[in-house]
């Protein structure tokens, strides 16, 4: 590495980078010299021709002098190991001009600030568990992984622990374990931290605690200017509150402090049963009560999947408890009345459960999710699950499809907790209305079919969407995490609550860089895609 270490330096650094809002006269080089770099070492006399592709290989080559051994470009092995590893085809299609697997937190400092004296776009990538392109991988320009950003660290006093933005859940869950420990995180195992937290993290726990984002203490967090700073209830809280539910659009978060809970023998109880249509009236009203009844016992979870299966309707649900008893919990009682045809609820370790859950999420395939929200009502249930089935027959001829209605519920407890210190942006303001989280996912295998899946989507979700309006049952939110590229995600926030975060973003990003150089997923200002035909989420 060539770096240039003086004291001179390291003492103007201190004073200079004291204030965590940009300067109006802040200097990109400047602030590269203070991270140590040395300047005169890279290649920029070749940005005179400014173009996109001379920036970003000016950009790649300045990284791969300073950090040779974590630079990869296209034709390398690890490249195509890297760009293959991606959840969802539709991302691994994607061409990064190099890929930077960034080997501690300073370094991604310095990849931004060369992102914006080249004027090179990047991308960030936790666990790359976006269904759509760009969100987490960039064409032409340089993927950032925080991958080796995988610190794991319980405080002394057990309330707090420290992870970093590259770890996985399955990873996180199987070390807190060792200290009979757990946080609010993922249900499935290779879903990174980074993504889930920052859009709202639905947890086996929320009936209980909420949401991840509801449950982190502090985000250690990477600004536009390369500066680290804290953003908490007591510093820098107007950053903290955007960070809970705002997305990538306020910096690079290297570290969560999550909130401990206890979980003696990393022990709870789970699993899947399968119904037939017989079934179907009954498992509406099971997951409708339950949803309702929920803050009588919030160790309960839920989701239904509506599906076919060689052309038979069939319904899956997953079941969930907070401790190991949950075969005698009778807020189960009703689905316990019903006769399914496979169950798999059991006792369960939650590291075990989570990497079990994956075992549905098969790679390499074109992905989406795409969703919307309506207030409970059991009836639209009904309704929205016929919908379903009577526009999936459009899908019938695109090869390898599989599509899928799922339900889950936003329950009181769930929404109460995003009060918790001082709230979040995401608008859901109201204990008294729980909500239902209705979204359609689908794996396919070819691009020539995009079309024809997200017109049958978009069919479903205008008709839900219509049909909850008619009943005086409509919600204008959006769940970031199952959000399509089509959705504006922000916008759902609410008036206030977006021009708050615009706000927030303004004071801390004044140059826009997380909107501009970083333009996947769901900015402040609009959706990933603009101008389609497809549902919005409007």
């Amino acid at each position: 590495m060539l770096f240039r270490a003086s004291c001179l330096v390291a003492a103007f650094a201190f004073s200079s980078w004291a204030q965590v809002t940009e300067p109006a006269n802040f200097n990109v080089t400047e602030a590269l010299i203070e991270e140590g770099v040395d300047i005169t070492e890279l290649p920029l006399a070749d940005l005179q021709s400014r173009s996109s592709n001379a920036a970003c290989a000016v950009a790649c080559a300045s990284l791969d002098i300073i950090y040779s051994s974590n630079l990869f470009r296209d034709g390398e092995a690890a490249y195509d190991s890297f760009t293959d590893n991606y959840w969802a085809q539709q991302q691994s299609n994607v061409n990064p001009y190099c890929i930077f697997k960034a080997p501690d937190t300073k370094s991604v400092s310095v990849a931004i600030l060369i992102s914006r004296l080249t004027t090179c776009p990047f991308a960030a990538k936790s666990g790359g568990h976006a269904a759509f392109k760009g969100a987490s991988n960039i064409e032409g320009g340089i993927t950032i992984s925080l991958e080796n950003l995988d610190s794991i660290k319980v405080s002394s006093d057990k309330k707090t622990v420290a992870i970093g933005s590259g770890n996985r859940w399955a990873r996180v869950y199987s070390e807190l374990a060792k200290s009979d420990l757990a946080v609010i995180g993922g249900r499935v195992a290779p879903i990174g931290t980074g993504g889930l937290t920052t859009g709202g993290g639905i947890s086996f726990f929320s009936g209980i605690y909420g949401w991840a984002c509801d449950n982190v203490a502090a985000y250690d967090v990477i600004l536009a200017s390369g500066l680290t700073t804290t953003a908490s209830p007591t510093q820098n809280p107007d950053l903290y509150w955007a960070l809970r539910g705002g997305g990538n659009n306020f910096g690079i978060v290297h570290t969560f402090h999550y909130e401990a809970i206890e979980l003696p023998g990393n022990a709870m109880w789970g699993g899947g049963r399968v119904y037939l249509e017989d079934q179907f009236a009954g498992l509406t009203k099971a997951f409708a009560n339950l949803v309702a009844n929920s803050p009588k016992d919030p160790n309960a979870g839920q989701w239904v999947a509506w599906l076919t299966n060689q052309g038979t309707k069939i319904a899956s649900t997953e079941l969930w408890y907070g401790n190991p008893n949950g075969g005698s919990a009778v807020i189960f009682n009703e689905y316990n009345n019903l006769t399914a045809i496979s169950d798999t609820t059991g006792p369960k370790k939650l590291a075990a459960y989570a990497t079990e859950l994956d075992a549905s999420n098969p790679y390499g395939l074109r992905e989406t999710y795409y969703g919307l929200t309506v207030q409970a009502d059991q009836a639209l249930a009904e309704i929205a699950k016929d919908i379903f089935f009577e526009e999936l027959p459009a899908t019938a001829n695109v090869a390898g499809a599989n599509p899928v209605l799922l339900y889950q519920g936003i329950t009181s407890g769930q929404i109460a907790a995003m009060r918790k210190n001082g709230g979040n942006p995401l608008g859901l303001t109201d204990p008294n209305k729980p909500l239902y989280l209705i979204h359609v996912a689908c794996w396919w295998q070819n691009e020539a079919d995009d079309a024809t899946v997200y017109t049958m989507i978009t069919k479903v979700l205008r008709r839900i969407k219509a049909e909850a309006k008619k009943r005086g049952k409509d919600s204008d939110y959006v769940y970031m995490n199952y959000a399509s590229l089509y959705e504006d995600v922000i916008r759902s926030y609410g008036k206030a609550n977006q021009q708050r975060l615009q706000s927030i973003g303004k004071k801390y990003d004044p140059q826009a860089v997380f909107q501009k150089l970083q333009p996947g997923y769901f900015k402040l200002h609009k959706a990933p895609v603009t101008g389609s035909p497809y549902f919005t989420g409007q």
